[in-house]
């Protein structure tokens, strides 16, 4: 009897160590996607904090146009400086090109953001969600784009902080929004060409935070990439804008339709 009881409970032991080495398997995958959840977090926490990139404080990031790179303007083409290494997470770096167009029309097309789509690469869809003056020459434009980032769509959250008299335009991430960057910062400068008439010097700089589980290939495809379209885009539409404007036909002047009643007018100035 003895030996038959024995045999019974060892089946039982089995099926009961068997089903403590699953609950054991389970433990650990849970605490090993915890600690990796956990770890993934602490990253995009660090990575997201306020002093994670430095706001642009000086146009151009304070770059300075060599002789050879004045020439590559002079020649039509652009220039890209670098600021930060790019890197998994990101990069920095500013870009200027010559823009055939006077800055007002440059900025109507900087402005525009509701015309970035199918005009900005990479931009699918762009809205302002709040519109607000600040001062006499400063106003504040929210603006959700969305972003085709090779992988995935990405969506972005924009606090632009317009600045008429200095001709500057610096952008954030919103605070109050959630964005699936990590952190951003940009500047536009619009300056007239230093020699050119009805030309402009266009200057765009960017820094960039991505979130850490994104490719780095992508990243740097991104970063690479993003000053050169940003420029082809603003210097394609604004010179457009520009020769519309410039093709529409004038009224002529009024001394020119009526020139006897300006001559008389001008006798009767003078007397």
């Amino acid at each position: 009897m003895r030996d038959e009881d024995a045999a019974k409970e060892r089946p039982a032991r089995s099926v009961a160590l068997e089903v403590v080495q699953r609950g054991l398997v389970v433990a650990l995958t849970l605490s090993v996607t915890a600690s990796v959840v956990k770890l993934a977090a602490r990253r995009t926490r660090g990575a997201s904090a306020p002093a994670a990139l430095r706001p642009f404080t000086k146009r151009y990031d304070g770059h300075v146009l060599t002789a050879a790179q004045a020439s590559q303007l002079e020649a039509g083409q652009k220039v890209l400086l670098s600021g930060r290494e790019i890197n998994a997470g990101g990069g920095r770096g500013t870009a200027v090109c010559d823009v055939a167009a006077p800055p007002a029309i440059v900025w109507r097309t900087l402005l525009a953001f509701e015309r970035y789509p199918g005009r900005l690469s990479q931009c699918k869809d762009a809205k302002v969600y709040d519109r607000r003056k600040l001062s006499l020459t400063a106003e504040s434009i929210k603006v959700h784009m969305t972003l085709d980032g090779v992988m995935k769509e990405f969506n972005c959250y924009y606090d632009h902080t317009y600045r008429a008299d200095k001709s500057l335009l610096t952008w954030t991430l919103d605070p109050t929004q959630k964005s699936d960057f990590v952190d951003v910062q940009g500047q536009w400068c619009v300056d007239k060409h230093p020699h050119k008439p009805n030309w402009s010097r266009v200057w765009y700089s960017a820094d960039v935070a991505l979130p850490p589980w994104l490719p780095r290939f992508v990243v740097v495809q991104l970063c690479k990439t993003g000053g050169a379209k940003a420029l082809a885009f603003c210097k394609a539409d604004a010179e457009a804008r520009y020769a519309e404007a410039d093709a529409r036909p004038r009224f002529p002047s009024f001394s020119a339709r009526f020139p006897r009643l300006a001559s008389a007018a001008a006798k009767t100035a003078t007397t």
